[in-house]
């Protein structure tokens, strides 16, 4: 957490879902800065600056639902839509020859997102969720990106709720731009915690 916490400027996400019956609509959106600082041969040194950001529009349909043995509702739904995404990754480097230099840039762009998810009420306080997504398959540039998250919710008064678990995210993306290529190829782990 210590090392995270370092490299991280700022993070933010949120998710708003609207459901009549059986079918919804999600805006998913996230927001990453981290920034990093090198000398990989001193007296080089380079400033890392990396900003992601993305937001989903999708629809969902939920094609389970029902009660557990022990009574309690469970529901599974899949969900499909587009993602636009915005990535800025620059390198400085100062000091040495080269001092002045920055390197990178920013792309963007619009690829399709399928997903699953499904919630259990496990008693009247906790309940649990289980989610998968998928996106890019290749769309300007993005091979893949994939998210797994285990969570659970802790009812709070009438309607809150706070949430926590673990998500893994990864993206594989490249492309070739007029200056060289350009590529974004990370693995992000660990835990959440959020409102609902």
């Amino acid at each position: 957490l210590k090392d995270a916490l370092e490299l991280l400027d700022f993070a933010i996400s949120g998710r708003f879902e609207a459901w009549r019956a059986n079918l919804g609509l999600i805006a998913d959106m996230n927001y990453l800065a981290l920034e990093a600082n090198a000398q990989p041969a001193p007296p080089i040194s380079a400033d890392v600056n990396v900003k992601q950001a993305w937001l989903g529009l999708l629809a969902a349909y939920r094609v389970a639902s029902g009660t557990t043995a022990s009574g309690n509702p469970y529901s599974i739904d899949v969900q499909g839509g587009a993602r636009y995404n915005s990535l800025e990754q620059t390198v400085a480097i100062s000091g040495g020859p080269g001092s002045g230099t920055t390197l990178g840039g920013t792309e963007s762009w619009w690829e399709p997102v399928i997903g699953i998810r499904g919630l259990w009420k496990i008693n009247d306080r906790w309940s649990a969720v289980a989610a998968a997504d998928a996106s890019g398959f290749g769309a300007g540039g993005n091979d893949l990106a994939w998210s797994a998250t285990l969570g659970a919710a802790y009812k709070i008064g009438k309607n809150g709720s706070v949430k926590f678990g673990l998500r893994h995210y990864s993206i594989d993306y490249s492309t070739v731009r007029s200056d060289g290529p350009f590529a974004y190829k990370v693995k992000q782990s660990g835990p959440y915690v959020g409102y609902t």
